[in-house]
This record gives structure tokens, C-alpha cells and sequence, in this order.
């Protein structure tokens, strides 16, 4: 599921995402698990996320929602904590995509 050929520019944005996950001490299934959700959401709009604006973040993150009714919504999780990183990474805020705030679920302890 990886764009690379079909998205201008998503080669480059996953060789620098995948460093800057490594540089900070992340496990390579970090990488794995966060690029397979940008890349998912770069197929769907055919372009990169740091492209989209607020309304199309929006509409993607509520399908998401609305495919998967289960209580964890690890899925939802995994994109929106991968379009966190991915910003970082690119030295754009949060801000940029409108990301949402994800609670905690009470019934973990904190870490």
C-alpha cells in the first residue's frame, strides 16, 4: 500500500519520516505501523498529507470513525498519532491539519 510511484513527492517524505522516527528511538514497527496510515491517506486524496486542508483532514478522520465501531479505534489512533509525528518531523505544527485531541482512556493506568 505504499504510494510511492503514485504520489509526487511521498518517496522523499517517507525516507525522511522513517529517519526521524529512528533518530528519536522508535522501533522500526512505529515506522511500519505510522506510514501504512499516511500512506493509505496519501492514495486516498492523491497527494500528500501535508497538502490537504482542514475540511478534507476532517471528512477522512470521520470516515475512519465510521468505519470501525469498536472501542479502541486503533486504527483512527494510528493515523492521527502518524500525521502528528509526520508533522513534527517536517517542522509544522499540529496546527496545520486541524489534527484532533485523542483522550486517554481512565481504565489505564498513566505511564
Amino acid at each position: 500500500m505504499q504510494p510511492k510511484g503514485e504520489v509526487n513527492g511521498f518517496a522523499e517524505l517517507l525516507q525522511r519520516f522513517e529517519r526521524n522516527i529512528s533518530i528519536l528511538g522508535r522501533s522500526p514497527r512505529t515506522f511500519d505501523n505510522y506510514s501504512r496510515h499516511i500512506a493509505a491517506m496519501a492514495l486516498h486524496f492523491g497527494c500528500l498529507p501535508t497538502e490537504l486542508d482542514e475540511d478534507q483532514i476532517k471528512d477522512y478522520l470521520y470516515e475512519l470513525q465510521q468505519r470501525s465501531k469498536t472501542p479502541s479505534q486503533t486504527y483512527f489512533k494510528h493515523t492521527v498519532y502518524g500525521l502528528r509525528f509526520m508533522l513534527k518531523g517536517e517542522g509544522l505544527p499540529y496546527s496545520h491539519l486541524h489534527l484532533p485531541s485523542i483522550k486517554r482512556d481512565k481504565n489505564y493506568p498513566p505511564y
